[in-house]
């Protein structure tokens, strides 16, 4: 019964994991395929919804494919995840523009340098339309795509670098985040010929901007941009300050990039789950100490139950965690899954023979630290899998693994041996319906006792004394159904027998 129902648990947990990541990875195409093609005003111009099969070649003359990210809201992890999701997902399908939809009053300095980085990994075109506001972290953002496109009383500016309580940082390090953050936006976007001298001028309060003769922006206050004042010219020739178009909403915006040709839009869906993935992600080396601790106490007890079962469950939820984050596919997942059932068969079926569980520990561990792993898409440039790809993956689990051992020691060093623990550990893991735990007694076979194998042990199985059955283990060896045993020591975590000569 408890092999069969450790057996069921191991497989909910895998098929749950893998419906949750495919449900929050694919959540655009499910709703998206729910609807029907829409037609425009233009009957020659198709709007088609995005469809799974089409990560195909396209023709970029005919049809444009492009993909949108709203991002709103203030600026986090959250906002992180699902730009690198979304572009991740945009390179699969072959998109040749990213459109970032914005509406956001900010963020976190960090995150933004994370999407930053992101949105250089696209080799397509990249946009921005500013739906109302794009303030501080979103002007930022903003800055590093190509195109910036306007609705007309859309805003942009107030870049100024703050502390996360919103008090001003201190000067000189005021002076090196800005001096930062404009080198880095020259070095994303070095041919727009205004946009660098106008972020300083949005985050640095003593620059003054001056162009052509005109005063943009005075000394002692940012500079804060309108769809109108975005597109005035200016220099010979004459170009926009910043801007890129103005349209009264995403639709009008992208028939116009289209100019006739077919449109193929994708939308990522933000859901729920990007929020639950920020807290997953902080608490990541902590859960899995506590996953590897609970897998630590079920290869200490004999057979496999509900510490095995809750060890793999919290392992998933940090890969879970880890997928939403834009970051592993399934691969991590599976292989994890697969190193659990490799163990879990040697524990039950073969125990002793090691060949199972060795390469299934190694195969859960690597399943672990390639779930952690931030893994494009093969095709994305310049990316190459190195190994310090896996060096914050490889922190974060031996943080774990360090969490885990030393609750592991203070745990059979301290936790009294109870009437609790002895049913928890012990009793719990009887077979038998005729062995409830109200039947167990609460007295604890000490070292010297004697009875029989009710099973073979090889190295676990069953013995009985005094009319009660518990799981032990044979340190040497093994000891065969019916040979007299007795208990050598007992721990924590159960019994270790020897096999009493006639």
């Amino acid at each position: 019964m408890k092999f069969r129902y450790a057996f069921i648990s191991i497989s909910a947990i895998y098929f749950a994991s893998f419906g949750l990541l495919a449900q929050t990875e694919d959540s655009s195409l499910a709703e998206e395929s729910s609807q029907p093609e829409t037609v425009t005003e233009n009957p020659s111009e198709r709007l088609v919804q995005s469809d799974p099969a089409l990560a195909v070649p396209i023709n970029p003359e005919k049809t444009l494919s492009v993909y949108v990210i709203p991002v709103r809201d203030a600026i986090g992890q959250p906002t992180l995840f699902a730009i690198r999701s979304g572009i991740k997902d945009a390179i699969e399908k072959n998109a040749s523009l990213v459109i970032l939809e914005m509406d956001t009053p900010g963020g976190e300095l960090g995150a933004t340098l994370d999407i930053m980085k992101t949105i250089d990994r696209f080799e397509g075109g990249t946009a921005t339309f500013i739906n109302e506001e794009a303030i501080s972290a979103g002007a930022i953002i903003a800055s590093v795509t190509r195109d910036i496109y306007f609705t007309p009383r859309a805003t942009m500016g107030s870049s100024e670098v703050v502390t996360g309580s919103g008090q001003d940082v201190d000067d000189s390090m005021k002076r090196k985040i800005n001096a930062f953050l404009t080198s880095k936006v020259d070095a994303y976007i070095g041919e727009y010929r205004y946009r660098s001298q106008v972020l300083e001028a949005m985050i640095d309060p003593d620059v003054e901007l001056v162009i052509d003769g005109e005063t943009l922006s005075k000394e002692g206050k940012l500079l804060n941009l309108n769809a109108r004042r975005a597109h005035e010219n200016y220099g010979d020739p004459p170009r926009p300050l910043l801007g890129a178009g103005i349209h009264d909403d995403l639709d009008s915006l992208i028939e116009s990039i289209a100019d006739g040709r077919e449109i193929v839009r994708h939308d990522f869906v933000t859901t729920w789950s990007l929020s639950f993935a920020a807290h997953l992600m902080t608490l990541s080396p902590v859960l899995l100490g506590l996953g590897i601790l609970a897998l630590l106490v079920e290869f200490k007890t004999p057979g496999f139950g509900v510490f095995g079962v809750a060890g793999i469950a919290l392992i998933a939820l940090v890969n879970f965690g880890h997928n939403v984050a834009g970051l592993s596919g399934y691969e991590g997942l599976i292989i994890f899954v697969i190193g659990a059932l490799l163990v879990f068969i040697e524990l039950v079926f073969f125990p002793g023979v090691v060949f199972l569980a060795l390469p299934g520990i190694i195969m859960m561990l690597g399943g672990i630290v390639w779930s952690m792993a931030d893994m494009w898409p093969q095709e994305t440039p310049d990316f190459d899998i190195t190994f310090d790809l896996f060096l914050t993956p490889i922190y974060n689990l031996f943080g774990g693994i360090l969490i885990a051992v030393v609750l592991f020691m203070a745990l059979a060093r301290f936790l009294p041996k109870s009437v609790f623990w002895d049913r928890m550990i012990l009793a719990g893991s009887v077979e038998g319906a005729s062995q409830g735990l109200g039947s167990i007694k609460s007295e604890r076979p000490v070292a010297g006792a004697e009875g029989i194998a009710v099973s073979d042990l090889f190295p676990t199985g069953e013995i009985e004394i005094g009319g009660q059955r518990f799981e032990a283990r044979v340190e040497v060896g093994s000891v065969s159904k019916g040979s007299r045993i007795r208990i050598l020591r007992s721990d924590v975590f159960g019994y270790f027998i020897e096999e009493v000569k006639a």
